[in-house]
């Protein structure tokens, strides 16, 4: 009998998974926009009505894709476009730099700015950043304050919106670059609750700090260390943190989780952004086809699908 049930149970089980459905196979990226090799496509928005709005940094334009029209050109700017932050209104905070940012930090220096764009990407507002030499990463805490990582000084500005002030944030070590490494530093900022998670690309650190109100509240802590390599990243509701790699695939760190996955993402070579849809079903990820690190391959805006 005892040996009759055993089959019985066995075979009960291998029932049940012929009849289970098979495992879905993850969907590769949907290429939405291809750009030619020598592109470099630096960060992204992604507006309420699913459309995209990317910065093209060596020719000085932001791009647009739309699910009804497809991909154009969506404003022309008088400076290199490095990283945008939404605004009320479908307005933006364009952060821009004067010198590109492979004449290296001296010719930078001093060159930074934020833009502020109306909705239809026109300029309004120049604010100077003369004290910065490699701002990128850009954060809305407040309205009118906006944070701005600078990747070559190891320091985060508040920048006051309404009267143009600039004034340091946050400064650590642990948000410096590395001597010798020609990865920047503090890179890409978000809010979690109430903390910031920042990036370190040349570290390959992904930070927590603890905040009290607007203002940071003790030293950055380690969040994870993410040897996939890190730049831009976005966070899903559920704590999930999806990171371009500026390698092949992009990074995925679980809730929870102190090391990353790597994601393959098949034409998204050099990602430097990425971006969760409206409805957070999808990854928008921005690759360079690996430019920086000497590849040759074209320049995308592609969508993913979650869970990835």
């Amino acid at each position: 009998m005892a040996e009759f049930l055993s089959r019985r149970a066995l075979f009960a089980v291998a029932s049940g998974l012929l009849a289970a459905p098979p495992a879905q196979a993850q969907q590769a990226p949907e290429i939405l926009a291809r750009f030619p090799s020598g592109t470099f496509l630096e960060n992204l928005v992604v507006r309420g009505d699913g459309s995209v709005v990317f910065t093209n940094y060596f020719v000085r334009r932001l791009e647009l894709w739309s699910p009804a029209t497809g991909a154009a050109t969506f404003a022309e700017v008088p400076a290199h476009p490095v990283s945008l932050a939404a605004l009320p209104g479908g307005a933006m905070a364009l952060v821009v730099h004067g010198a590109p940012f492979n004449g290296g930090p001296a010719a930078m220096r001093g060159s930074g700015a934020v833009l502020l764009l109306d909705a239809a990407g026109a300029m309004q507002r120049r604010i100077a950043l003369p004290e910065a030499i490699f701002p990128n990463g850009a954060l809305l805490l407040a309205p009118d304050r906006l944070l701005v990582a600078d990747s070559a000084l190891g320091r985060v500005w508040l920048v006051d919106l309404a009267n143009g002030g600039a004034t340091a944030w946050l400064d650590h070590p642990m948000l410096q670059p590395v001597a010798g490494r020609p990865y920047p530093g503090v890179n890409g900022l978000k809010r979690q609750g109430d903390a910031l998670l920042l990036s370190n690309s040349a570290q390959r650190l992904l930070l927590r700090q603890a905040m009290a109100g607007d203002r940071p509240s003790g030293a950055p802590e380690l969040r994870a260390r993410m040897d996939t390599g890190v730049d831009d990243f976005a966070v899903a509701a559920d704590g999930t943190i999806y990171a371009a790699t500026h390698a092949r695939g992009l990074a995925r760190l679980a809730a929870g989780a102190d090391a990353p996955v790597t994601l393959p993402a098949p034409g998204v070579e050099g990602s430097t952004a990425v971006a969760l849809s409206p409805d957070g079903r999808a990854l928008f990820a921005l690759g360079t086809g690996g430019l920086l690190e000497g590849g040759q391959g074209e320049a995308v805006l592609a969508r993913i699908p979650l869970p990835f």
